[in-house]
């Protein structure tokens, strides 16, 4: 059963909003674009394994889509936890194109696509160092030791995998292929170390200890706010910015009318600017002329607020 379900990451929320809020010409823009490009890919590769994971026993395995735990001082990620009694497996998931050349004398990964080589961090060692990170977890959270397996996975079936070592290809493999690779590590633990008190415990405590990685879009593309474009788009035609009037938004382009139209501009700060705003922010950001209009706009929008009404901060959900 899933226990955990696949979302679309808050950094590709936060890039949509930016590349929406940038000009055109603005240099950061096409460095917005490929980040989301590659974001995007990474998710619809996850997206295709789901389909195989479908076909899995509810009642055997626990799955878990993108979690993140720390071991101390650091965080480690796994793409996908599959949970049973015998063993754990993590799932390394990629949605490359072209030709995979895995390196293991070197531990390095060449990627050829387009006629273009890259190199990579080998991706077995990067499963491999999940599956020990997983093990000090439990320890450390007083858990079983259990098996933990790991592979990685290409989602697409165009992807060429390549590799000297003929070991390489039982910790890397299509998606089509975790059926009959899961079937044989099943068959080789018969040994259940977990009883079902523990496994419902191991899954709370995953869930609870689970901590989601915020980044800082602005930060980590080197994009300055004063470069944004402000105002509140048409939710119809996309124009910018509509014209607050008479309670209402009006768009000047396409004529049509909202009295919701602010709130993605809100959603929109909270995403690149700062997680609360103020009337005052809220004002300018939106090019509202009244100061009451704006407070009465954010207070009928029912979010998360503290202070009076001069001083109010509202927050982000």
């Amino acid at each position: 059963m899933i226990k955990k379900e696949r979302k679309v990451s808050d950094f590709i929320t936060k890039l949509e909003a930016l590349i929406r809020r940038m000009p055109e010409m603005e240099p950061g823009r096409e460095r917005a674009v490929s980040e989301l490009n590659k974001r995007r890919a990474g998710y619809i590769g996850e997206q295709k394994l789901d389909y195989y994971l479908s076909f899995l026993d509810e009642k055997e395995y626990w799955i878990y889509h993108g979690l993140r735990l720390s071991n101390g001082s650091q965080f480690f990620q796994i793409d996908t936890l599959l949970l049973t009694k015998e063993f754990a497996m993590i799932l390394e998931v990629k949605n490359w194109n072209g030709t995979i050349i895995f390196e293991p004398e070197f531990h390095q990964l060449i990627r050829i696509h387009n006629e273009k080589e890259e190199a990579f961090h080998d991706l077995i060692s990067q499963a491999e160092h999940q599956s020990r990170q997983l093990k000090k977890w439990l320890s450390a959270n007083g858990f079983p030791d259990i098996p933990i397996e790991f592979a990685v996975i290409f989602s697409s079936p165009s992807t060429i995998i390549k590799s000297p070592s003929k070991q390489t290809s039982k910790k890397v493999m299509h998606a089509h292929r975790l059926l009959s690779n899961l079937n044989s590590i099943k068959k080789s633990y018969s040994i259940e170390r977990l009883n079902e008190k523990q496994i419902k415990k191991i899954s709370h405590t995953l869930l609870k200890k689970h901590v989601e990685h915020e980044i800082d879009v602005m930060k980590y593309l080197d994009i300055y706010p004063d470069t944004l474009l402000t105002g509140v788009y048409c939710p119809v035609c996309s124009s910018l910015p509509m014209i607050f009037h008479w309670g209402k938004w009006h768009c000047p382009t396409c004529k049509s009318i909202s009295d919701r139209a602010h709130h993605q501009a809100v959603q929109d700060y909270f995403l690149l600017i700062k997680p609360v705003i103020t009337s005052k922010e809220f004002r300018e950001f939106t090019h509202v002329g009244s100061l009451n209009s704006a407070t009465r706009l954010l207070s009928n929008m029912g979010i998360p607020h503290k202070g009076e009404r001069s001083q109010r901060v509202y927050f982000k959900v």
